[in-house]
């Protein structure tokens, strides 16, 4: 794994061109634990420190998906935020946070923006679960999924 300091930025090496490209804007550590081993080695792994910088990825090359908690900026306008990401290309969003009532309010929002997967922090988090939205998102990551290989 590298880190740039000017930007928190990291990815994963060796990958291909044809391997999957993943980021992500999460607003718990916890939440970067459970994902990156995911991704490991199988996919382009991007987490970043902010929307803009997120942004600016996507704008400027190809991500299959992202994952994003509208908790990291709790007063921006999520509904907006996903309309300008749909508008930047195909990739597909899954949102991974907390279930809070406020969450749960502005997910019945935000389901009209055409998000597909949602993954609760702690309750529905595995490694099965967070797999299974990233292939529900069109995401295929190459051989077994780390837990048949328990």
């Amino acid at each position: 794994m590298r880190r740039t300091a000017e930007s928190g930025l990291r990815w994963y090496l060796p990958f291909t061109m044809a391997d999957p490209v993943v980021g992500a804007l999460l607003s718990k550590k916890r939440m970067l634990r459970k994902v990156e081993p995911l991704l490991r080695g199988k996919a382009s792994f991007h987490a970043f420190p902010s929307w803009s910088e997120l942004t600016a990825f996507i704008a400027n090359g190809h991500v299959d998906a992202a994952f994003l908690d509208p908790q990291v900026d709790s007063d921006a306008n999520w509904k907006d935020r996903l309309l300008h990401l749909e508008g930047l290309g195909r990739h597909q969003v899954i949102l991974y946070t907390d279930l809070t009532p406020e969450i749960a309010a502005m997910l019945l929002d935000l389901a009209r923006t055409g998000v597909r997967e949602v993954v609760f922090s702690r309750l529905d988090d595995r490694a099965q679960r967070l797999h299974q939205a990233l292939v529900s998102a069109g995401v295929a990551l190459p051989d077994e999924p780390p837990w048949y290989a328990c």
